[in-house]
């Protein structure tokens, strides 16, 4: 019979090794985004401008109208529809609709970038989940499934970039106070 000393050491050696074989998993890269970039992409997709267009048509229709109720309505939206884009923009609120928008896409876009999963850059606990992981970034890629960058939407885009996000309480107290 092993001594409790030698039996004690064994399970720890092996605890030790099953954690590190857990740990040092060799998983494929993963394609990291800035959300914010993509949601400023997104915002400038013809698709989304046209809605935008049709929204502001029907806005003034209902001004024209005469409708004071519809137009508070159409105004409500607008605001609330505004503030989501500012979280996603200028904090880190993850950039859903764009997202969404492509998700028939996604399988595709993560072949050609060979990449097992799209992460925000900034969704945490998304990233734990593949810690081991290479991570690739493909910001740029997910950008041009929405736009092809004019000179003033690239030069914004990177300045999205290189800016460090509001935290989302500065955001919603900027958002609160008019100050975006």
């Amino acid at each position: 019979m092993l001594p409790f000393y030698l039996i004690g050491s064994l399970w720890t050696a092996s605890l030790t090794t099953a954690l590190a074989a857990d740990t040092n998993k060799v998983t494929s890269p993963i394609g990291i985004y800035d959300s914010r970039a993509v949601a400023y992409a997104h915002f400038w997709s013809a698709p989304v401008q046209k809605q935008q267009r049709e929204q502001v048509a029907a806005a003034q229709a209902a001004r024209k109208a005469g409708n004071i109720l519809k137009l508070k309505e159409y105004d409500a939206a607008f605001q609330a529809h505004q503030a989501d884009l500012h979280r996603m923009v200028f904090s880190t609120a993850p950039a859903t609709p764009a997202m969404e928008s492509i998700k028939v896409r996604i399988p595709e876009i993560q072949k050609q970038a060979g990449v097992s999963a799209l992460v925000s850059k900034w969704d945490e606990p998304g990233l734990k989940k593949f810690s081991g992981a290479a991570r690739v970034d493909v910001t740029d890629q997910l950008v041009r499934e929405f736009i092809q960058p004019d000179e003033k939407q690239l030069k914004m885009i990177q300045s999205i970039e290189k800016s460090e996000p509001l935290s989302p309480e500065k955001c919603e107290e900027l958002i609160r106070n008019g100050g975006i």
